[in-house]
């Protein structure tokens, strides 16, 4: 699973991600900062990446915007501390739920996990 972190997302979920053997490239490193959230689809589509983001105005973009995307995953818990989003995050990634977060939009928060399938590209 390849994914592209947004600004928001912590660099030390990047690190544990890649520690975890997960491709992650990220927009902060990238000194890609203040890049639109549908330049932040495009390019993820283009290098085949799931978008890892807290940022929930990506729900209005796939619902308002008709292109493809290889998956997005945002993330809502409750408590965002870096220690604990890494902990719950890479529990979720290594359950048999992840097999379905392809090409899907996916919510995850402190309950439950919404897979909503979006895109057929």
């Amino acid at each position: 699973m390849k994914f592209l972190s947004d600004e928001n997302i912590p660099t030390s979920l990047v690190k544990e991600l890649r520690i975890s053997g997960f491709d992650v490239k990220d927009i902060k490193e990238q000194k890609l900062f203040g890049m639109s959230d549908k330049n932040v689809l495009e390019l993820a589509k283009s290098e085949d990446r799931i978008v890892l983001t807290y940022d929930k105005d990506f729900l209005n973009l796939t619902n308002q915007t008709p292109f493809g995307h290889k998956g997005i995953i945002i993330l809502r818990f409750s408590n965002q501390a870096p220690k604990n989003v890494i902990e719950r995050f890479l529990t979720i990634l290594n359950s048999e739920h992840s097999a379905k977060f392809g090409k899907s939009l996916v919510i995850i928060s402190d309950n439950s996990i919404e897979i909503i399938k979006q895109s057929i590209f």
